[in-house]
C-alpha cells in the first residue's frame, strides 16, 4: 500500500501544501535477485514534517566487465513541498560527502559517522556520493519525482494498467493504438513494449520497466514504436536493457522524467523522432545517451551519467537525409566515465559517414561535473556503420555556449572536415570555461582543428 502523508489514519496530520509518496516492493526483489535486490550498502529516510518514511533502497550489480561502478543503489518517491533526505551508510564511516549535480548547490549536513542529512525543495535525479573521485564504486541515486497527475483507472478500457508487482510480458507486448499503459509504483514489467503504426500512445507511471531476461544486443530495444506519432513517455524508470532503452519512429513526440540505467554498449537511451521534446530524463547508460538524428529536436534539464562508451550527444554516424533546427540546454553530466581513445567517445559527438548536409545546433548551458576526456568531437568522415557519399555530407552552424567543465581533459578536442565535398563550417564557441579557466584562444592545447576542411570556427 502506498504510504501517502495525506492519510490522517497514517499520520494523524492534513497538509495541503506538503505531500510525499513512496511505492511498495515487488515480492521477488529480494537479496536472492541478481538483477534487482534490497541495497546492502544504504539505508534511506524521507523526513517531511514530524513524519518519516522508510523508502526501499534498490540497488543493481554492474553488468559488463569494463562497468566502474561495482552497484548502483536508487530510491523512487514523489513529493512535492520540501522533504529531508536521511542516508545511512552501513558498510562504512563517513569522510566524505556529496551531492551532484553540483550546480543545485544542495548541501549536506553530517548527523553521526555513518548518517546525513540533506534537504530538496525541488523535484530532480540527484547522486549522492561518498567517494572523492572520477570513477566511484557505490553510488546511490535519488529520483525525487513529481507528484502524479490523473492517475488513470485500471477499470478504464483505454488503459493497459499494470498494478503493484512481478509481470512477465515477453519480448513483443504490442500496444494498440489511443492507448495508455500505466505502470503503478511498485509494478515491475519484465519484457518490451512494440508496435507499428500505433499513434498517440501514452506509457506512464512511477514503475520499473526490466529487460534482464534478454542477453546484449538481442530482442528489441525496450520501448520500440515504429510508425509512431503522437507518443508521451513519463515517470517510469528503465533498467538492464539489452539494446537502446527507446526508439520512436514518427514525430511529435513527449519524453519526460524517465529514468534509464544499463550496462552493456548498445545501451543506448533516447533514440526519437522529428519534433521531439526530451525533458528531466535521467541516464546512465554505456552507449549513447541521446541521438539527435532528426530536426526540431529539444532536449533539457536532463542529467546524464555517462559510462565508459558512447557520448552524452551523437549527432551522426550515418545521417542519410538533411536535418537541423536541434536545441539542448541546461544540461547537468555529473560523470563522463571515458578513459580510452575510441571515435565516440565525446560530450558532443559527431563521426558523420551520411550524406546529409546538418545543420543549425544550439548547445547552451552545458556543466560537466566529472571529466578527464574531451567535450568536442566533430569530424566528417567514412567509418564502419555510415554509407558513405563521396559529394555530399556535410556539418554546418553549430553554436556552442556556455559550457562549464569541471576537470582537467587528457586530450584535445577535434574538428576536422574530411574533404572539400564534406566540410565542417560556421562552428561558434562562446564562454567555454575549463578547470574554472575560460577559453580566449582555440589554442592546440585544447583544440586540433583542420584548417583546409574546415572553416570559420570562432571563439567569443
Amino acid at each position: 500500500m502506498k504510504k501517502v502523508l495525506l492519510i490522517l489514519l497514517y499520520l494523524g496530520v492534513f497538509s495541503a501544501s506538503a505531500q510525499l509518496v513512496s511505492y511498495p516492493v515487488a515480492e521477488h526483489i529480494n537479496s536472492e535477485n541478481k538483477f534487482a535486490f534490497p541495497s546492502p550498502h544504504y539505508k534511506v529516510s524521507l523526513i517531511q514534517g514530524d513524519h518519516i518514511i522508510e523508502d526501499f533502497v534498490y540497488c543493481m550489480n554492474s553488468m559488463h566487465t569494463t562497468n566502474n561502478s561495482k552497484t548502483t543503489s536508487w530510491v523512487n518517491f514523489s513529493f512535492e513541498g520540501k522533504v529531508t533526505v536521511r542516508v545511512k551508510h552501513l558498510r562504512k564511516e563517513i569522510d566524505f560527502a556529496q551531492i551532484l549535480p553540483a550546480s543545485k548547490g544542495i548541501e549536506t549536513k553530517i548527523i553521526d559517522q555513518n548518517t546525513i542529512e540533506f534537504e530538496l525543495e525541488h523535484t530532480g535525479h540527484y547522486s549522492v556520493e561518498f567517494e572523492d573521485d572520477l570513477l566511484i564504486e557505490h553510488p546511490l541515486l535519488i529520483f525525487a519525482n513529481p507528484l502524479e497527475k490523473d492517475i488513470p483507472s485500471p477499470e478504464d478500457e483505454n488503459v493497459i494498467y499494470f498494478g503493484k508487482g512481478l509481470h512477465e510480458i515477453g519480448d513483443e507486448y504490442v500496444i494498440p493504438k489511443g492507448k495508455t499503459v500505466y505502470l503503478e509504483g511498485g509494478a515491475y514489467v519484465k519484457g518490451q513494449f512494440v508496435s507499428e503504426g500505433s499513434h498517440e500512445v501514452t506509457i506512464r507511471g512511477r514503475g520499473i520497466m526490466s529487460g534482464e531476461d534478454y542477453a546484449p544486443r538481442t530482442h528489441h530495444h525496450m520501448i520500440e514504436l515504429k510508425n509512431a506519432n503522437k507518443i508521451e513517455i513519463e515517470g517510469i524508470t528503465m533498467i538492464h536493457s539489452p539494446r537502446f532503452m527507446v526508439v520512436l519512429r514518427g514525430k511529435d513526440h513527449y519524453i519526460h522524467n524517465v529514468k534509464m540505467m544499463g550496462w552493456w554498449f548498445s545501451t543506448d537511451g533516447i533514440s526519437a523522432g522529428q519534433n521531439t521534446l526530451i525533458e528531466d530524463c535521467f541516464f546512465k547508460v554505456n552507449d549513447d545517451a541521446v541521438k539527435l538524428y532528426q530536426s526540431s529536436t529539444t532536449v533539457r534539464r536532463c542529467t546524464i551519467w555517462q559510462l565508459e562508451n558512447g557520448a552524452p550527444f551523437m549527432i551522426s554516424w550515418n545521417g542519410s537525409k538533411d536535418f537541423g533546427n536541434c536545441k539542448v540546454s541546461d544540461i547537468d553530466i555529473i560523470r563522463v566515465e571515458h578513459h580510452w581513445d575510441n571515435e565516440n567517445l565525446a560530450v558532443i559527438c559527431a563521426i558523420h559517414g551520411g550524406k546529409a548536409n546538418i545543420s543549425d545546433f544550439e548547445f547552451d548551458n552545458i556543466r560537466i561535473d566529472n571529466s578527464k576526456w574531451r567535450i568536442f568531437h566533430l569530424v566528417t568522415r567514412p567509418n564502419r556503420w555510415g554509407k558513405w557519399n563521396p559529394e555530399k555530407g556535410s556539418l554546418s552552424n553549430f553554436t556552442f555556449k556556455n559550457f562549464y567543465y569541471h576537470g582537467k581533459p587528457q586530450i584535445e578536442n577535434l574538428i576536422m572536415g574530411h574533404d572539400r565535398f564534406h566540410p565542417i563550417r560556421n562552428i561558434q564557441f562562446e564562454n567555454i570555461v575549463i578547470d574554472g579557466q575560460q577559453l580566449k584562444h582555440l589554442d592546440r592545447k585544447h583544440f586540433i582543428i583542420h584548417p583546409e576542411f574546415t572553416c570559420n570556427i570562432t571563439l567569443k
